[in-house]
């Protein structure tokens, strides 16, 4: 069950989200010093680009494609918001975080480790990103802080 509630809880910017991937990292299991770099460089590229490194600001997109469907009462960024809106620091939408949620990690979607958690096994499965994550910016434009800006 995904849990609405908790946005601006977590703080942002780029220290903090350094803190939130590595967390999802160990969540994950991942602990080559390769791999956590090439995740972190992946997605705190992400974060800046999808989140504004978790800005309060930018922890729901009420305008992208996915802002569809029944509105959720309870969500706690924006009360009513259609319930597809991607959400939290990699701007997952509801049904990616249920599907790749990371066990051990929080069923809250705005909490950043949660959600970094649930997108890095959404890449790995859906783009065949693998586990050392060596292959991370290759297939995952949106990760890759060498090319321009592109959704994921």
């Amino acid at each position: 069950m995904i849990d609405f509630s908790g946005a601006g809880s977590w703080g942002s910017g780029i220290g903090p989200c350094g803190s939130y991937i590595a967390q999802a990292l160990n969540a994950l299991g991942i602990t080559g010093t390769a791999a956590r770099v090439s995740w972190t460089v992946g997605f705190l590229t992400i974060a800046s680009r999808e989140s504004g490194y978790n800005s309060p600001l930018y922890q729901i997109n009420l305008t992208d494609s996915n802002a569809v469907g029944p509105p959720v009462p309870n969500d706690s960024a924006h009360p009513g918001a259609p319930f597809q809106c991607s959400r939290g620091v990699a701007q997952c939408i509801p049904q990616t975080f249920a599907e790749n949620h990371q066990a051990g990690t929080s069923y809250k979607i705005y909490d950043p480790v949660a959600n970094f958690a649930a997108a890095m096994n959404y890449v790995m499965a859906a783009y065949g990103v693998s586990r050392d994550g060596h292959d991370l910016a290759a297939k995952v434009q949106q990760a890759d802080p060498n090319r321009p800006p592109a959704g994921y």
